[in-house]
């Protein structure tokens, strides 16, 4: 077994205090506002220009609910400089470049209203950790957050406060410390003293623990069209789980997400109608099939040899065709029977 790198030896406690403190001075000294073009505005970057993908979704009609709000604030000439919005967004100048550390959606709802600039305040000297400190920070206490993004936003405040080098080192960690609990593998002392520390970030956080949240890493792999259903909050996070575990082809997703928006129903309901659903179908298919084949039975029994040889050599030449045609694909048949 490969020897864990070994982790950065400041605490916890000293880490995230420290990037409070240093967020608390950065804000002090920048409290401008200015009207910033959208099109110069970049995704954050880290040092090893992998970007720092947004961690929110937020569903199409909450996205036009917050439009439709600022465009009316806007027409009262009312809000940060007359743009309809209430709070700017924050971005950081890292050498001459715009990034944007949180401010996503309003700047998906002020574009959709035409506005080509919002209003920002740009901070200097903001390093990768502190921007994602402050990006994380700010998801965590969202009261909308939804399930798939409070995920994604409590395993990348666990990377910045324990030094993981990735989100998917994370996952494979936590993963790691159920099957030590379980008695199905050994951790070494330097996993083991991760494991307070980590332990330490959830219970700040104070939703979970390890174990219990090892099950939500399951919505990080659903079906996009679950989890566009979960973060528009068509169906609930049990639900969720019992669609992705039921279902495989987008076909019979969609069907039920279209019924769960007419109707209103429990994840324990909604196991038992998949079920049936599935149990009923079965018989259906299997009883179309027999039909069918039986069909094909008859119908070869009444070509007869006597008739065959009353045809003329041109029936018999297309005949014939057709059995070289017919034989190929009983043979196709009888291997996949067979297999």
């Amino acid at each position: 077994m490969a020897k864990a790198k070994p982790q950065r030896t400041t605490s916890i406690d000293n880490t995230i205090e420290q990037l409070k403190t240093e967020q608390e001075i950065v804000l002090k000294n920048s409290t401008e506002i200015v009207l910033v073009e959208i099109s110069k505005i970049k995704e954050l970057t880290l040092k090893s220009d992998i970007l720092m993908h947004n961690r929110i979704s937020y569903s199409k009609s909450k996205l036009l609910e917050l439009a439709e709000n600022i465009a009316n604030l806007a027409k009262e000439d009312t809000g940060i400089l007359g743009t309809g919005l209430l709070n700017p967004i924050m971005l950081r100048n890292n050498n001459g470049i715009l990034e944007r550390i949180h401010g996503e959606n309003r700047i998906r709802a002020i574009k959709l209203n035409g506005a080509t600039t919002v209003p920002a305040i740009i901070l200097e000297n903001v390093s990768d950790e502190l921007a994602r400190f402050m990006r994380s920070s700010e998801n965590l206490n969202r009261e909308d957050l939804n399930v798939y993004d409070e995920t994604l936003s409590i395993l990348e405040h666990i990377q910045l406060a324990c030094n993981f080098e990735s989100i998917e080192k994370v996952k494979i960690f936590i993963n790691k410390v159920k099957n030590f609990k379980a008695g199905k593998t050994t951790l070494n002392d330097i996993e083991k003293k991760l494991l307070i520390q980590v332990s330490n970030v959830f219970e700040k956080i104070g939703r979970f623990d390890i174990i219990t949240f090892v099950d939500r890493l399951s919505v990080l792999k659903l079906n996009p069209l679950i989890k566009q259903a979960l973060v528009d909050d068509l169906i609930s996070y049990t639900q969720a789980k019992v669609i992705k575990s039921k279902l495989n082809s987008n076909d019979e997703i969609i069907k039920i997400l279209e019924m769960l928006k007419h109707k209103k129903i429990s994840a324990n309901d909604l196991r038992k109608y998949i079920d049936n659903l599935k149990n009923s179908s079965i018989p259906k298919e299997i009883d179309t099939s027999i039909n069918l084949l039986n069909s094909i039975i008859k119908q070869s029994k009444s070509i007869t040899k006597q008739k065959y040889l009353k045809l003329n050599n041109d029936d018999k030449l297309f005949v014939d065709d057709k059995f070289r045609e017919i034989q190929k694909i009983y043979n196709q048949i009888e291997n996949k029977i067979n297999k």
